[in-house]
């Protein structure tokens, strides 16, 4: 994932601060990234240098004055010619397979355990992904169009599970008889 072409995204919808922008961060479960603070702030510096963003000064009462980002034209072309570069497969990193590469040589009472316990967390994450969506949490609306693919992004982020949860019932219900 590209923190910076996230982050040109995020403000190709509006003007934010860097902790409006660490806030969608942190509600997107399809964004595969969890670094910290500090690489969106360091980010941000970078961008600006490069000219992709142009930042201003707020003064507020009582509060610490923000610093508020927009995208430049250079940025939006920036982020243009990224959007249109070749994309990449997806690449997950799931421990529970690895557990399971190595359970073959318990008995089925603890690897159905094993499996009970994942399949759980997964319904517990397409329930929350559901609500997520239901709630309109991060759907951004300039357009229809727009609307309509994050809101896909939210059901393939759903169906990922989804499809781990069938996977899995498959799997215990093929060890029952080994």
């Amino acid at each position: 994932m590209s923190l910076k072409h996230t982050i040109l995204g995020f403000l190709s919808w509006k003007n934010m601060t860097g902790y409006e922008i660490k806030k969608y961060f942190s509600q997107l479960e399809f964004i595969p990234w969890q670094g910290n603070n500090n690489q969106i702030y360091k980010t941000l510096l970078e961008i600006e240098k490069e000219e992709f963003v142009s930042k201003k000064t707020v003064l507020q009462d009582n509060y610490p004055p923000q610093k508020v980002y927009s995208i430049t034209l250079k940025g939006m072309i920036e982020l243009r010619n990224w959007v249109m570069s070749d994309p990449e497969l997806p690449m997950t990193k799931n421990t529970f397979i690895m557990q399971l590469a190595w359970a073959g040589s318990m008995d089925n009472e603890t690897i159905f355990r094993l499996i009970d316990k994942y399949q759980y967390e997964l319904q517990m994450k397409v329930s929350l992904l559901s609500e997520m969506l239901k709630r309109k949490t991060v759907l951004p609306d300039r357009s229809q169009k727009e609307a309509y693919i994050w809101e896909m992004l939210w059901h393939n982020r759903i169906n990922l599970f989804q499809s781990e949860i069938n996977w899995v019932t498959q799997l215990r219900n093929g060890l029952v008889n080994k």
